[in-house]
């Protein structure tokens, strides 16, 4: 017996030896721990339940040069609540009122919020999700309802914030407009980009759960973008939207393209392009004006004729003979749509002559086709404009080499052979209406953070003299001959003085058996006597019309008359229009105003209360956005004509 009792000892003893040395192990291991691996294990800890997440900036504001809003970023907001953290005397004091408070707000009945809110208190959970997709002046109401008013350590709010882009007026295409995202950078949005993004936030999180992660703090703030003025003036932009719009409509073309340009400095005051969809309609998918290089058509004709002119070999009376509209050239046949007989230069511009254009080139550079090539390419034919957007087409202008063709030349010089986008070939017209001063097309005027400037950008001058004044005076006035008498004749208006060229090219005439496709175009000035804007209009493949004064030169027309003849006020500040006036009667005298819905202009909003202005604005038929909550400190359109559906942007501070 007392062996046996000595060998139940014996066990009992060894299991203690064992469980004590496991013991000291233990604690000689957690001593070692804290004195050797401290940073080892917080890091685990930190890297298991809290996380660093970027926090975007918000990308700074888009606007045209008047000051109009083309894009900004709005904030959304998400909300959770953390049921475990609310204490019990807190909630239960407060949860009707709160329910009570979100049934006036979100429209749901009260005892939703409450059935869903005791169940997350039950569950203890901690993130569950309140609303979402709140605007900031739906944020700024939540937090001061009960329980939330309290914050996230004792009331549970938290808050996850969500940026999104907006397009904020009509008339302005989105594509032209751009992007900066997963699909990459187009438009004005990627052409400047690096003054709009910002700089990125960090932010703490801690796991909920293996799929969800809470805000904790925020421990960099984001810096949002800086403000980017464009060059366009949104009055000529929307001018030229619907007068392209229109016409692509009448002429059922498949795309087209119209740009405006600032004659003394380059800038670009209206950029539009428009394409068919597959239901008919157009709208902007890719911007042709600047990225699409083609074989331009007559419009060559007047780089051809600068050369002649420059070079002293030619005056505008100079004379050549088409005989009856077509020239055998080699085992090529050059043919006229009309004229015959001997004809001056001008009227070669005028009456769009292929004969008389390539007669005189091969007279005079035939010999040596390298002149001819270093006398267009000094004018930077040859070269991108460098325009400050990304996806400008490359030109091409053959080069003399071993290959060079004995017709190559002949077919240069009426538009053949060669390809240049639209962009391009109308900062050469520029350059004729500036008198010979080439400017590089300009599309970003000022960047402003916090609203004061921090960079201005000026007109840059690419060639000072292109040719002799002589050369260029006289090119400006065949150009505004061919207006008066020429292909163009047709838009001659003695009320406004316009100068340019018609252009037609026959698209993809390799391809036969496919019908024959078309590229009309004209390129211009106005007024011819001291221009203020150039102007190109390029419409492509359209059926009803197919030649450049039919289809594109009514156009141009159009976007002169309207900008130049009926040349609207600058956007007011205050305006007395009867709109106006009613609604300052609407918030000085609390009474309805009578508003007539045919009005014709925007009224100027700023300084009133955005809950009185914006049914106001809706009942014109506006579609209203907006950021904050209080009075009207900015509106993105100001006495600027009215169109049913047109966005406008309201930005509220108390």
């Amino acid at each position: 017996m007392n062996k046996e009792r000595k060998n139940i000892l014996a066990r009992i003893y060894f299991i203690s030896a064992l469980i004590l040395l496991f013991a000291v192990s233990v604690f000689a291991r957690l001593i070692y721990i804290q004195t050797h691996d401290t940073e080892k294990y917080k890091n685990l800890a930190r890297t298991t339940n809290f996380r660093n997440v970027e926090v975007q900036a918000a990308r700074g504001n888009l606007y045209a040069s008047d000051g109009i809003l083309l894009a900004t970023t709005i904030t959304q907001y998400d909300v959770y609540l953390d049921m475990k953290t609310i204490r019990k005397e807190l909630y239960q004091d407060n949860i009707g009122a709160l329910c009570d408070s979100l049934q006036r707000m979100l429209g749901k009945p009260s005892h939703y919020f409450y059935t869903k809110l005791n169940e997350g208190r039950k569950k203890q959970n901690q993130y569950l999700k309140l609303e979402k997709g709140l605007n900031y002046e739906q944020f700024s109401r939540l937090k001061t309802f009960p329980i939330l008013d309290k914050g996230q350590n004792r009331g549970g709010f938290i808050v996850e914030r969500r940026t999104k882009r907006i397009k904020t007026i009509s008339g302005f295409g989105s594509r032209t407009l751009g992007f900066d995202d997963n699909r990459g950078k187009a438009g004005l949005e990627g052409a400047f980009s690096s003054y709009l993004k910002g700089k990125n936030g960090k932010e703490i999180q801690q796991r909920i759960n293996q799929k969800q992660w809470k805000p904790i703090n925020i421990e960099v703030e984001p810096q949002d973008g800086d403000d980017v003025y464009t060059t366009i003036d949104m009055r000529i932009q929307d001018i030229a939207y619907s007068a392209l719009q229109n016409q692509l409509e009448r002429s059922e073309a498949d795309h087209g393209c119209a740009i405006v340009m600032d004659v003394k400095t380059g800038k670009i005051v209206a950029l539009t392009n428009l394409q068919r969809t597959k239901d008919g309609n157009y709208d902007d998918l890719r911007n042709f004006a600047v990225w699409e290089s083609a074989e331009p058509g007559s419009t060559f004709k007047s780089i051809s004729i600068l050369a002649l002119l420059d070079d002293g070999y030619v005056e505008p009376e100079t004379t050549v003979d088409i005989g009856q509209g077509y020239w055998q050239y080699y085992d090529h046949t050059v043919r006229d749509d009309h004229g015959q007989g001997i004809i001056t230069l001008s009227q070669v511009l005028s009456q769009s002559s292929n004969v008389g254009i390539s007669k005189m080139v091969d007279k005079y550079y035939s010999k040596n086709p390298q002149d001819f090539l270093n006398k267009i390419n000094s004018w930077g034919i040859n070269k991108k404009t460098g325009i400050d957007i990304p996806g400008e087409g490359d030109p091409y202008i053959p080069k003399y080499q071993k290959n060079w063709s004995p017709v190559t030349l002949a077919w240069m010089s009426f538009g053949y052979g060669v390809k240049l986008t639209p962009l391009q070939i109308l900062t050469f017209y520029n350059g004729i209406a500036n008198g010979g001063q080439l400017m590089k097309p300009q599309l970003l005027d000022k960047i402003e953070r916090k609203g004061h400037i921090i960079e201005k950008f000026t007109p840059v001058t690419l060639e000072k003299h292109m040719a002799s004044d002589k050369a260029i005076n006289d090119l400006k006035k065949m150009l505004t001959y061919a207006v008066e008498t020429g292909t163009s004749r047709s838009i001659y208006t003695p009320n406004l003085s316009m100068a340019g060229k018609t252009g037609t090219a026959q698209m993809e005439y390799w391809n036969k058996g496919k019908g024959k496709f078309y590229q009309a175009s004209f390129c211009g000035f106005f007024p011819s006597e001291n221009p203020e804007y150039s102007c190109i209009v390029v419409i492509n493949k359209p059926k009803n019309g197919i030649y450049g004064a039919q289809v594109a030169a009514p156009v141009f027309k159009e976007i002169a008359g309207k900008v130049y003849l009926k040349k609207p006020l600058n956007l007011p500040k205050e305006d007395n229009t009867r709109e106006s006036k009613n609604i300052r009667e609407l918030i000085t005298g609390n009474h309805k105003p009578d508003i007539d819905l045919s009005t014709n202009v925007v009224p100027n909003v700023i300084g009133y209360y955005g809950k009185d202005v914006i049914p106001v604005l809706e009942n014109l038929g506006l579609k209203v956005v907006y950021s904050g909550q209080g009075k009207v400190v900015e509106q993105s359109i100001v006495g600027f004509p009215l169109k049913k559906g047109m966005t406008i942007y309201l930005k509220l501070n108390t």
